[in-house]
């Protein structure tokens, strides 16, 4: 089976923060027989070779100079809310010479299908291609996809137009589901699939407390400090804002903690300010962006990790955060918001505590119910790595990519009630 996973976001160098979940995808698909090659355009500080990990890697420049390709890898959104304007100039670019490329690549490798990931411009992009040539179209919802659809009356036309083309829509949460009944894609044709994760990338390594007390040092953080871990882009979707607001409760009945914020975004000044401002400036960290291979280390540095998503002032969200999952596979329990995706992967009272969006008192008294019960963290920490390995691991989520490719070459649509118990949806 040869496929193009269309994206406009890939990791652009090792180790790289960007979109490692599409990566983590197109990986274990070659691994599982499936010829994949990757199609996202190209950026500045792109530097991966073209044959990586077993994945044909394909790049394609859309405008000159090279300096002002600043579409996808982070860059299109300001605080994940708002198109910023060039945007508008480029997109158009990016479009024409994304079908021009995916048509050369089609009549090169002869794909059976193409899996585009988010709804534009891949999705669209793909539509065009997959149109002409009869081909299947699978799309994968990772977010902001409807955000982006819903900024203008164009864009929403072109997005609906783009999925009547699809053979199936997944989506990485729930929430997007009615959304697309409204623009008309029927329940065969929609699905939920989580991302996944790596579980062997995040074990328990022998250098653990070495890594932990080296981190501790570099941060300034006590030895005997409880750590809260928070990890992301640092943008208003995140609800860093609460977390930083919920510390002074925590530390009213739990003093001697300390918050650790990583990633970088544009409301990272933001945070600062407030932390400032609410005096528990001391106790928090940002240590910005962090490397892929030091990521382990913090998660197993943490007693908790916690993630209080919240839509944003635009209606956006996160769908499925990845780092959820990676906390879990290193066996460390979690507090984060019940909305979008993440119930799908934490069960409440099992694998973590859910709270809801917003509400920082509630934020504030599960991180305590963790923070004071040691048994309780190691026993939310086992039960989390253990889900993971038994069903949320690369391996099988991909597994039921493969499921819909073959069921989509056959021109067979079923209902997507199978992949909704596999998921736990």
């Amino acid at each position: 089976m040869k496929i193009c996973l269309l994206t406009h976001t890939y990791p652009r160098f090792p180790n790289d923060t960007t979109a490692p979940f599409v990566a983590s995808t197109a990986e274990t698909l070659q691994k599982q027989g499936v010829d994949v090659t990757v199609l996202t355009p190209d950026t500045p500080k792109f530097a991966r070779p073209p044959l990586d990990h077993g994945v044909n890697l394909q790049t394609y420049r859309y405008f000159f100079p090279r300096r002002l390709q600043q579409l996808g890898y982070s860059n299109t959104l300001i605080n994940d809310c708002k198109l910023k304007k060039y945007v508008y100039l480029l997109t158009p670019f990016l479009c024409l010479s994304g079908i021009f490329h995916l048509f050369g690549l089609h009549r090169k490798h002869g794909f059976d299908l193409i899996h585009a990931q988010w709804l534009l411009p891949n999705g669209f992009i793909a539509a065009v291609v997959c149109k002409i040539y009869k081909l299947p179209l699978i799309i994968t919802m990772q977010g902001s996809d409807m955000l982006v659809a819903k900024q203008n009356p164009f864009f929403k036309s072109v997005a609906k137009w783009t999925l009547q083309q699809t053979a199936m829509v997944t989506s990485v949460t729930p929430t997007f589901l009615p959304e697309l009944a409204a623009l008309g894609v029927p329940e065969p044709k929609r699905c939920v699939i989580p991302n996944g994760v790596d579980p062997t990338a995040f074990a328990s390594v022998g250098e653990k407390e070495r890594d932990s007390l080296r981190l501790r040092k570099q941060l300034s953080i006590p030895s005997d400090a409880a750590v809260i871990f928070a990890l992301g882009r640092v943008v208003l979707k995140k609800g860093f804002d609460l977390l930083i607001q919920a510390l002074p409760l925590v530390k009213q009945k739990h003093p001697n903690v300390t918050l650790i914020i990583g990633g970088d975004g544009t409301d990272l000044q933001r945070l600062k300010a407030l932390s400032k401002a609410l005096g528990v400036s001391g106790d928090v960290r940002f240590p910005g962006t962090i490397n892929r291979t030091e990521v382990p280390a913090y998660f197993h540095l943490c007693d908790v990790f916690t993630l209080p998503a919240v839509f944003d002032p635009k209606g956006n969200v996160d769908g499925c955060p990845n780092v959820i999952l990676e906390a879990m596979a290193c066996g460390k329990p979690v507090v984060a918001s019940n909305i979008s995706g993440i119930p799908i992967v934490v069960k409440n009272g099992e694998t973590g505590i859910l709270v809801e969006a917003k509400n920082i008192a509630e934020l504030a008294s599960a991180l305590l119910a963790l923070l004071t019960d040691t048994a309780k963290r190691e026993q939310f920490g086992r039960a989390g790595r253990q889900r993971v390995i038994n069903e949320l691991t690369w391996t099988q989520m991909t597994q039921q990519f493969k499921d819909i490719y073959k069921r989509s070459l056959n021109n067979n649509a079923e209902n997507p009630s199978t992949f909704h118990r596999d998921t736990g949806v």
